[in-house]
């Protein structure tokens, strides 16, 4: 196996000869590379004087960037890079670290330089999928929005600004800790839609009909857009423009867990259960700062093989997406031996084999009870035993709590009495209730700091296998979603996901 990253040393001694110069400290870049590190130190001080060396960067093509002696360390990716550095591909070649040698003592200086280069590999990434500006409807700029994303812990953010692209613009000015992806949000009178990584993806936004909306999606989509129907049970702004138009993914969960939320859920199962391959996302629809309303709430985990905004989509395009509450809530992953989330499961793997082992990791849970769900229903329930002295405080219910006493627990209680009249037609969430795969009763698990470790027996003869989390709230004849994960994909003989 590749390591993800390469370290290496480069010294250079400067005599005092070469004071006012400009040096290279050459190093090669072979294979691909998705970001490069450079950190150098020197002697400041020494009996022959005081010694300055200015640093910058060279590419085969041209010089990367300077920071003077600004900086002690600075990094340069394919869409990341500190200020005064540029942002692009890493290509193969020589590479060289430029040393400026502005004041030199007397008996020379040593300059040690310490380089790490990053190989892409797999990961998981937080971000927020749906969120408003001052381009639309929103109050935040878009530097705020950057600002509240990295403050809640998030490594991306899409722009989908109602009906308009010139927040895109946004997306050119590369970020040191966030990747921006270009996005509008369709919104006509009779539904919204967002349409994700492409910077000027909707021709008109103004369908009125299921026949308009098709045109302007299928050519969104033949632009490259990915598109995403958005809060399609919301009362006041439903999706009314029907389902049978092209789209790719379904937004579950908009904003905090309520009502509309547990119907689009409803939904969605009900098409998985169909044979309908569907993903499932989530956005906060943020647009100022509000008391419940937060970026990142509920945040979109995408396994991305590269740290750009394509490999964010192209995670996204798989399915490979598990939805939180919080960006440090309970998270939940669902693997079958090799394969994950939103990947199929081919029949070769499970052809003669008695079922299918799923291993479930349960992480950051405070209650909760998790269900592993197929298109038969539920399949097996868990709960998670909570030891509040067990589990930290996450750093902002440190914060809440200082502000007022405010808990996870309490916040989502918050969020449920506060949408109580839009969740009346809501029936509350009943494991006995719901149709069973089989005799199943609820199992106690004793989690470790909120973490645990779970094992299932799958069947092979199952569409699929997906996990949702809740947390009940004393008190409440209701439960919050916490965490819920896409799909792992079965194939069966005659049917192609």
């Amino acid at each position: 196996m590749e390591m993800k990253k390469q370290r290496f040393v480069l010294r250079r001694w400067i005599d005092k000869e070469e004071q006012r110069s400009y040096l290279e400290v050459p190093f090669a870049v072979e294979g691909a590379v998705e970001r490069i590190d450079i950190a150098y130190r020197y002697e400041r001080e020494a009996a022959g004087g005081a010694a300055v060396v200015d640093i910058g960067l060279r590419s085969p093509k041209r010089i990367v960037g300077w920071s003077g002696g600004a900086r002690e360390a600075f990094f340069v990716g394919t869409e990341k890079a500190t200020p005064g550095y540029l942002a692009e591909p890493i290509v193969e070649g020589e590479w060289a670290v430029l040393l400026g040698a502005y004041k030199i003592p007397e008996g020379g200086a040593e300059v040690i330089i310490e380089v790490e280069l990053t190989r892409p590999h797999g990961r998981w990434m937080k971000g927020d999928l749906h969120m408003h500006s001052v381009h639309s409807d929103g109050s935040y700029t878009i530097g705020q929005a950057k600002e509240s994303c990295k403050a809640r812990g998030l490594e991306f953010m899409a722009l989908t600004d109602h009906n308009t692209t010139s927040q895109n613009h946004e997306t050119l000015v590369p970020d040191e800790e966030l990747l921006v992806i270009p996005g509008v949000e369709l919104t006509s009178y009779f539904g919204h839609a967002n349409v994700l990584g492409v910077s000027d993806a909707l021709m008109d936004f103004r369908v009125t009909t299921s026949e308009q909306a098709g045109e302007v999606l299928g050519e969104a989509r033949k632009r490259g857009g990915f598109v995403s129907l958005n809060h399609p049970f919301c009362p006041s702004c439903p999706w009314e423009l029907g389902f049978d138009l092209p789209y790719d993914a379904i937004e579950v969960w908009n904003g905090p867990w309520r009502g509309l939320n547990e119907r689009a859920l409803a939904w969605w199962q009900g098409q998985l259960a169909q044979g309908h391959r569907l993903i499932a996302l989530g956005g906060s629809d943020a647009h100022r700062e509000e008391r419940f309303v937060k970026h990142g709430r509920p945040t979109a985990s995408v396994w991305a093989e590269t740290d750009t905004a394509q490999g964010v989509l192209a995670g996204i395009r798989q399915g490979r997406v598990v939805l939180q509450f919080d960006p440090d809530e309970t998270c939940l992953a669902l693997t079958a031996g090799e394969y994950g989330i939103g990947q199929t499961i081919p029949l070769t793997a499970v052809d003669g084999k008695d079922g299918i082992p799923l291993t479930i990791n349960v992480c950051g849970a405070k209650g909760d009870r998790v269900a592993l769900w197929s298109d038969r229903g539920i399949e097996a329930i868990w709960d998670i035993a909570d030891s509040h002295a067990s589990i930290e405080a996450r750093q902002w219910e440190q914060d809440a709590a200082e502000a007022g006493g405010w808990t996870v627990q309490r916040e989502v209680a918050e969020i449920l009495e506060f949408d109580a009249p839009d969740n009346k037609n809501c029936a509350p969430w009943e494991p006995d209730a719901v149709v069973l795969a089989g005799a199943v009763a609820p199992r106690t698990v004793e989690a470790e700091n909120g973490q645990v470790l779970l094992e299932f027996h799958g069947s092979s003869d199952r569409l699929f296998y997906r996990l949702e989390a809740r947390r009940s709230v004393e008190g409440l004849k209701q439960s919050a979603v916490t965490c819920l994960t896409n799909p792992i994909y079965i194939e069966q003989e005659g049917r192609t996901w």
